[in-house]
């Protein structure tokens, strides 16, 4: 019965695994089409996968950066045809090799504080 405005969505760093990248593409498209069939009128952003730390890239087989470029391409597809905006939140978190750097995560994976401020500043700024 709310009046949305916006909705942010990122979906992706779960699914690095996933040996079924098209039904990923599909069910993010659903996900996209239920919010506008329920919020007609709200602005859609989805945002990159974060790239991982280079230590976690080059020792993990699933949660690497190579995974993280493949699945983005899909979002930014999604984003082209679902006419809504890509926010590439990953330019904002990266160094200049591309990676999350080291002192962003204790994981290598999820972001620490000032990281989480940074892409929040990001969203603030961006959309």
């Amino acid at each position: 019965n709310k009046n949305i405005k916006s909705v942010y969505i990122m979906l992706g760093l779960n699914e690095l695994g996933w040996s079924y990248p098209q039904v990923f593409k599909i069910k993010y498209k659903e996900l996209i089409n239920e919010i506008k069939k329920i919020q007609p009128n709200c602005k859609i952003y989805i945002q990159s996968i974060i790239p991982v730390t280079k230590s976690k890239s080059d020792n993990d087989e699933i949660f690497n950066n190579k995974n993280v470029e493949k699945f983005n391409k899909l979002v930014k597809e999604v984003a082209k045809e679902e006419n809504v905006t890509y926010l590439d939140v990953k330019s904002t978190l990266v160094d200049s090799q591309g990676y999350l750097p080291e002192e962003a995560s204790m994981d290598g994976v999820h972001l620490d504080i000032d990281y989480c401020e940074k892409w929040l500043n990001y969203l603030k700024n961006n959309s």
